[in-house]
């Protein structure tokens, strides 16, 4: 995977035969020789397509931007036990270690391009993971357009870490920032939020717990929120047309708003009561599975949270619906200090903690 490591060529020169998948399955599933047999035979079919990773042969990629045109680079990590469940399906690890990084770039107003993936294997390399991880992957750079183009791999006494740097494209001068927020802007959301607290949730009570009040149907759509974000590339374009400042919603919409408006130097408030809320998530709340505040601040959405100034917001609504998503206008932005969310009273909620934050 474009691997810089002395050991890596190392391994190369003295680990050249290609063994073929099968025959390392066929040998067990801890057989695998070094990082060289990873990526040939895990990682570099998930960049056969870009010419600029070089079959993952090579120590770098190479990328060119057109004329008129700007990269946009984020990087998000993920740890098992912290951002996934050490326990879970690696084809749902693989996807969601791709969409929480094409979701930034989204936010943004760029089209997702590539990525690059540095993995910290714990243990033994297990094939039926690697392969469900690939599997995953590739689901994922499908639906979002965003192609391998290298990275690195290695072992660790630790948890599993996945760290995945994105880049996509957008015309000159027309990124959307976190920092662009003003006065009088509204302040809208696509999606629904909490579906991914919810889910969460479900798991942390028990396998068979709390969740099993809601129906399978509505218990498997807040696990599948949680474990597979789906941020819409389609969005993009539109965000960056309307939108005078945008990000995603990771961490929590409350303790995320609060990071917009710190970003832009302004205040705001958002009307709990117009934050939409799936059917799914809802049934939650009411059932006591999960409360409010959790759904406001628990994270995981991978929505985006946009400023929209008023005399774009019939057009972002229009262009958003047309593209067969969904948003709502939940609050405004003022030139005030302070930044608020407010019951159906019109009183300021307090939360015990607004949003994640691993520290």
């Amino acid at each position: 995977m474009a691997f810089s490591t002395p050991w890596a060529r190392n391994c190369a020169r003295t680990n050249s035969k290609n063994r073929p998948m099968d025959e390392i399955e066929r040998r067990g599933r801890h057989d695998i020789h070094g990082e060289t047999d990873i990526i040939r035979n895990i990682f570099a079919p998930l960049a056969k397509e870009v010419e600029g990773a070089f079959g993952l042969i090579d120590d770098a990629a190479l990328v060119t931007a057109a004329p008129g045109e700007e990269l946009v680079l984020t990087a998000d990590m993920l740890v098992a036990g912290v951002h996934f469940l050490p326990h879970g399906a690696p084809v749902d690890t693989g996807y969601k270690a791709l969409g929480v990084n094409v979701s930034d770039l989204i936010a943004k107003g760029a089209d997702p391009a590539g990525y690059l993936l540095s993995i910290a294997l714990s243990g033994k390399p297990d094939i039926a993971w690697l392969n469900g991880l690939k599997e995953g992957l590739a689901e994922a750079q499908a639906d979002f357009g965003c192609l391998l183009t290298g990275g690195d791999t290695v072992s660790t006494p630790g948890p599993l870490c996945l760290s995945v740097t994105a880049f996509g494209r957008i015309p000159t001068g027309k990124m959307v920032m976190r920092s662009g927020a003003r006065p009088g802007d509204r302040v809208y959301v696509t999606g629904t939020i909490g579906d991914a607290a919810a889910g969460l949730k479900i798991l942390q009570s028990r396998p068979d717990g709390a969740g099993d009040a809601l129906g399978e149907a509505d218990r498997a759509f807040l696990l599948s929120r949680y474990r597979r974000p789906r941020p819409q590339p389609v969005l993009a374009p539109i965000l960056r047309a309307h939108a005078s400042g945008a990000m995603d919603i990771s961490d929590g919409l409350a303790g995320d708003f609060a990071k917009l408006c710190a970003a832009s130097e302004c205040g705001g408030a958002i009307d709990a009561a117009r934050v939409p809320l799936s059917g799914p998530a809802q049934k939650a709340m009411d059932a006591g599975v999960v409360s409010l505040e959790e759904l406001l601040c628990g994270g995981d959405d991978y929505e985006a949270l946009a400023s929209v100034p008023d005399d774009h917001c019939a057009a972002f609504e229009n262009e958003v619906n047309a593209a067969g998503l969904h948003t709502v206008k939940i609050g405004m932005i003022d030139d005030g200090n302070q930044v608020s969310v407010l019951d159906e009273t019109g009183n300021r909620m307090l939360f015990s903690r607004p949003g994640f934050d691993h520290f």
